[in-house]
């Protein structure tokens, strides 16, 4: 039959299979141990390479060969399920995910094989297990691209479509599988590129997490760990250095904060920063961005389109005398003193500004804490609310 493979070839599948399943477990055991779906990816390998070495077996030993080309079939839809939800759970390693539903279409199989007895013939085994490829590999498709909205991670449109062009080779083959003709891809040649695919799958995979990796290795050092806010570094470097006129950079600094430490504690003091800085973030517009300094001080960018700096400095200043904190204690308050500096023609440098910002923090603070200082006039300004 056009579909039957020739020993030395079936040999060939077998042995690369099982190198391919034995250099992805071991590479990926060792390297993301640690990592949703990779144990599930070698499964794969290594059932998929099983397949491969009963369907040999059952060229070999025709008495067995009802049997083995059952358990062959089964291995070869489990394989694909596993490999499937690997990507699945790469992609979204917090999804929800119930390990037996992988079994179920390994037993829909087996049932059927049982009941019709299509594992005896190789058109039939080799149409539904190349069908059912093409579904599993083109849903895992849509699913790495939908989850590109909550992770964009450039790796993605290559997974992506490395599985697309893996679920059309399926269909191709088995749309050829069921006419049983090939005038596209012979079927050592369709098998081949089909070993060729798991191996890009694998290496993409391993792609795929290193970048995840890089990304929350980026996020850490980016990435105040109490507050959650971006730190100074990441201020520093996500800021223009040079500024357009009438933006604007807020000092803030949390009025007698060691005295605050000192009564009820540093970690009431670490609660009261935490909500704190949920309340300006809340309050500043959503194209300015908040950063902590360090310690009790905080730094806001306030592009020139958001409006008055004055404005936005003294809502932010009344919002947090305005805070609670009944779970600490009722009888915390908490004030800050801003210090506002703008840029200008002449004044156009970050680190000018953030210097004039500061001296005018200072103002405020030596004017008796609580209120808003702007550099621009050198003079205290009384805070306007409250």
């Amino acid at each position: 039959m056009a579909t039957e493979l020739d020993l030395p070839t079936v040999l060939f599948l077998q042995k690369t299979s099982y190198i391919a399943g034995a250099v992805t477990l071991g590479y990926l055991r060792l390297s993301f141990s640690g990592e949703r779906g990779v144990g599930l990816l070698a499964a794969s390998f290594l059932i998929l390479a099983a397949g491969s070495t009963l369907a040999g077996y059952a060229e070999l030993y025709p008495a067995l060969y009802g049997v083995l080309s059952l358990i062959n079939i089964a291995f070869g839809v489990l394989g694909y399920c596993l490999l499937s939800a690997a990507f699945v759970l790469v992609s979204k390693p917090k999804r929800k995910f119930h390990p037996w539903l992988v079994f179920v279409p390994m037993l829909g199989i087996l049932f059927a094989g049982l009941v019709t007895q299509l594992h005896l013939n190789n058109t039939y085994r080799a149409v539904t297990f190349t069908s059912l490829g093409f579904l599993a590999f083109a849903a895992t498709a849509v699913v790495v691209m939908r989850d590109a909205r909550r992770e964009p991670l450039p790796i993605r449109k290559l997974v992506a479509g490395t599985l697309a062009a893996t679920s059309l080779l399926s269909l191709a083959m088995a749309i050829e599988f069921c006419f049983n003709t090939f005038p596209i891809l012979g079927v050592v040649d369709g098998f081949s590129l089909m070993i060729i695919s798991k191996f890009v799958l694998a290496v993409s995979i391993v792609i795929f997490i290193s970048e995840r990796q890089q990304t929350e290795i980026r996020q850490l050092a980016n990435r105040d760990p109490l507050t959650g806010l971006y730190n100074r570094r990441a201020f520093g470097e996500i800021v223009p250095s040079s500024l357009q006129e009438g933006d604007a950079i807020l000092f803030l600094d949390i009025d007698h904060f060691k005295q605050l430490n000192d009564h009820f504690g540093h970690a009431a003091g670490d609660q009261v920063l935490v909500m704190m800085a949920q309340a300006i973030q809340s309050t500043t517009p959503s194209s300015a961005l908040l950063a902590r300094q360090g310690g009790e001080e905080f730094v806001v960018f306030l592009p020139a389109e958001v409006g008055d700096a004055k404005l936005h400095a003294e809502r932010i200043r009344k919002t947090v005398a305005d805070l609670h904190f009944p779970a600490i204690a009722s009888e915390i308050k908490v004030t800050i003193s801003v210090g506002i500096a703008r840029a200008s023609r002449q004044r156009a440098g970050l680190s000018e500004v953030c210097r004039q910002a500061d001296r005018a923090l200072y103002l405020a603070k030596t004017g008796g804490r609580n209120r808003v200082c702007d550099a621009d006039h050198n003079t205290l300004q009384q805070a306007s609310f409250g």
